[in-house]
């Protein structure tokens, strides 16, 4: 969902729609394994939302970004999506435990309180329903460190271990989280497509660092730590287990016939 405490705006940042739309390809190829049939869908993050139509196109799509909010632009993704249903929708209307299936395409790395925003997916999220997610990871633009002054550098993209956001989704109450990762390199021959597309990515505090850029002897290149994740809001009373003790309510209770 959107949060107050994201770091870099959407106004002035803009993620390549060739790379976003990658990454939500690379991601909906792990649907394969899921057995899911959703009925409300939340699209957060960057939004691609013809990547999930074909896998689910009886499903309510819903986003959130104000952008998308005119009759023309929903227009537009109807026909994108396969006439699936697509909705905008006001953050405040969002409900407690509303979707079947969050999916965040690039979002958590731009958070600054990236653990309010698991617990807050948490929330919206229909017992058994599935979260999945992808960010950028520590080794995003590692090269940047060689080729601009220390000055130059955002370090807000890529601060996420996946390891300690795979325990934080379990402190934010989900089940069974699963973390991969993988590298993609993106090649430039033009300095100044390299500055303004790692200032969209979070990692410049400009996009006109050119006249910063430190002579380098390696081709121009910017490495993406893409990482990904899934996991499940667990069935109301499995969350309820708590060190080893499971509650049960007493209508659960069988007596055996003897």
């Amino acid at each position: 969902m959107p949060t107050s405490s994201t770091v870099l705006s959407a106004a002035s940042r803009t993620i390549p729609q060739f790379l976003s739309l990658e990454i939500a390809q690379r991601m909906a190829e792990k649907l394969e394994i899921v057995r899911l049939q959703p009925q409300k869908i939340a699209h957060l993050g960057e939004l691609n939302l013809s990547v999930l139509a074909p896998h689910y196109p009886e499903s309510d799509h819903h986003c959130f970004d104000k952008r998308f909010a005119t009759n023309v632009l929903q227009q537009l993704f109807k026909k994108i999506t396969h006439q699936c249903f697509y909705k905008y929708q006001e953050p405040s209307t969002i409900g407690a435990a509303d979707f079947d299936l969050i999916w965040s395409n690039l979002e958590l790395h731009l958070q600054s309180n990236p653990e309010a925003l698991m617990k807050e997916w948490k929330s919206k999220l229909k017992p058994e329903g599935l979260l999945m997610f992808s960010y950028f990871g520590p080794d995003t633009g590692k090269e940047l460190k060689k080729l601009f002054a220390n000055d130059c550098l955002l370090r807000n993209a890529g601060s996420l271990d996946m390891h300690d956001v795979g325990d934080g989704l379990m402190q934010a109450g989900f089940s069974e989280p699963v973390m991969d990762m993988e590298y993609l390199t993106l090649s430039y021959e033009d300095p100044h497509l390299l500055c303004k597309e790692a200032f969209n990515l979070g990692l410049l505090t400009s996009p006109d660092s050119q006249q910063h850029l430190i002579e380098a002897e390696s081709d121009l290149a910017i490495t993406l730590e893409v990482v990904y994740g899934h996991a499940w809001a667990p069935d109301v009373l499995l969350s309820q287990k708590k060190a080893g003790i499971t509650t049960i309510s007493p209508d659960q209770i069988v007596r055996s016939k003897k």
